[in-house]
């Protein structure tokens, strides 16, 4: 099948099933489209052809016979390259550690190839995940951002080159670049996904995150990487629910509509089209109330940005000692500024990062989900920055579950997108409140062509 690559994973899935569509098409049509637009986007740092079609070889043979692996057997996944993967290269964007070859995988990969899935290959990210920009470009329009640091992964699955991507998010690094994009972008309760064999950023700031075309597709795929493991100290107990199956009885969602600092900070289009999407979603039955947000963001802001300082230069200590001409600059400035950072000040931001999260508990009863704009503006022009997360770092403080649903595009062209918040550990509610604005919404989700 030429065109396989249009294909959501769900609907990938469905095929391989019926006996309609091969692992080995599925690949080849992924593969011929990575070819076409890699040399344009620059989304990927490595990919393993040879072992790759080996395995869709071996999992086409037992598709023929009825014998599926899991619920994604023979579906290609590209994993953000901070992601152990065990004897292919994990880079992190650095050339610290350019010839890096893990011996084990990260529990995540793990659980994909457990479920059936093809590690297709390893995608662009900002140097460890901070924010010196990625060469990857927007396929939306090459001339901007595709945001970052899961760079490679939101312009992998925005443009076809894989129908679902593995990335993380310690401030915005999930929820921006799927915005970006025009894809769906998700971000788990901090604990939800297991991050052992994830280089890590922040430890108390770090979440896994999953990009795809559709919310269903998210759901699939956190139903296979949620829950708890032994290996990661901060890896959660709580119970996953069924999420596929969540979906299958979505109710009108009552949602939050947070003002204040969403609005000071938001660009023009950025609030036409939320005031255009509510429209929408209030004529479809939904009730949105609107909810004057509090200063408190600015300083959880804050406060959220010196933990992650203070953490990065613990994590990168003993390697910028000897190396510190090495990382790039913005990186370089942030490590030797958290190692100035003083114990009283780290405290003092856990103890505003406390009252921040029962705050936000507080406001969000009686409602579903908070609802706010994604991105403060849509992809910014030029390579040098990956745009502003202060409209998706507060949730990385908070660890509350965080989604991106694409809502329309500027009149220029590029794509804007809804963000829904939820309490900690219902993602069940948050995606079943998505899958009801997406239906609503109606945004066309086949791959994007770059321009």
């Amino acid at each position: 099948m030429l065109n396989a690559f249009k294909l959501t994973l769900c609907e990938a899935s469905r095929l391989i099933r019926l006996g309609k569509l091969s692992p080995n098409e599925l690949l080849e049509s992924l593969l011929q489209r990575i070819n076409t637009l890699e040399p344009r986007l620059e989304a990927w740092i490595t990919i393993d052809e040879k072992s790759t079609r080996d395995l869709a070889n071996e999992l086409s043979k037992k598709a023929e016979k009825g014998n599926f692996q899991g619920p994604l057997h023979g579906i290609p996944i590209g994993i953000k390259d901070i992601y152990y993967t065990a004897g292919m290269r994990t880079t992190a964007g650095s050339k610290i550690l350019a010839n890096f070859v893990p011996s084990y995988d990260a529990t995540a990969v793990l659980k994909l190839r457990e479920a059936g899935a093809i590690i297709l290959g390893k995608t662009e990210t900002t140097e460890f995940a901070f924010v010196d920009p990625a060469p990857t470009r927007n396929p939306w329009n090459t001339a901007h951002t595709p945001g970052g640091s899961s760079s490679g992964s939101a312009a992998a699955v925005s443009s076809g080159m894989c129908p679902a991507a593995l990335g993380t998010q310690t401030t915005g690094s999930t929820i921006r670049p799927a915005t970006y994009c025009g894809i769906v972008g998700l971000k788990p309760t901090y604990g939800r996904i297991s991050r052992y064999g994830i280089l890590p950023v922040s430890w108390s700031l770090d979440h896994a995150g999953i990009f795809t075309r559709t919310v269903e597709d998210a759901a699939v795929l956190l139903e296979v990487l949620a829950g708890y493991d032994p290996k990661n100290p901060s890896s959660s107990t709580q119970p996953a629910p069924r999420y596929r199956e969540a979906l299958k009885s979505c109710s009108v969602p009552r949602l939050g509509l947070l003002r204040g600092f969403f609005w000071d900070n938001a660009s023009s289009e950025v609030k036409k089209n939320i005031e255009e999407t509510v429209q929408t979603l209030r004529s479809a039955g939904t009730e949105v109330t609107e909810i004057h947000s509090s200063e408190n963001f600015n300083v959880a802001n804050a406060a959220q940005r010196l933990l992650m300082w203070s953490e990065m230069a613990a994590v990168h200590e003993e390697t910028f000692r000897r190396r510190m001409t090495d990382y790039r600059p913005s990186l370089r400035s942030a490590v030797a500024a958290g190692l100035l950072v003083p114990a009283s000040a780290y405290l003092k931001a856990q103890r505003i990062r406390a009252r921040f999260t029962t705050e936000m508990a507080y406001a969000l009863t009686g409602f579903d989900c908070f609802m706010t704009p994604a991105t403060t503006t849509s992809a910014p022009k030029g390579l040098e920055s990956t745009g502003d997360p202060a409209f998706n770092g507060p949730w990385s403080f908070c660890g509350f579950p965080s989604m991106t649903v694409p809502s329309g595009v500027t009149d220029n062209g590029l794509p804007l997108g809804i963000q829904l918040v939820g309490r900690p550990f219902e993602e069940e509610l948050l995606l079943k409140a998505a899958s009801w604005c997406e239906k609503a919404i109606r945004f066309q989700h086949e791959p994007h062509e770059p321009e």
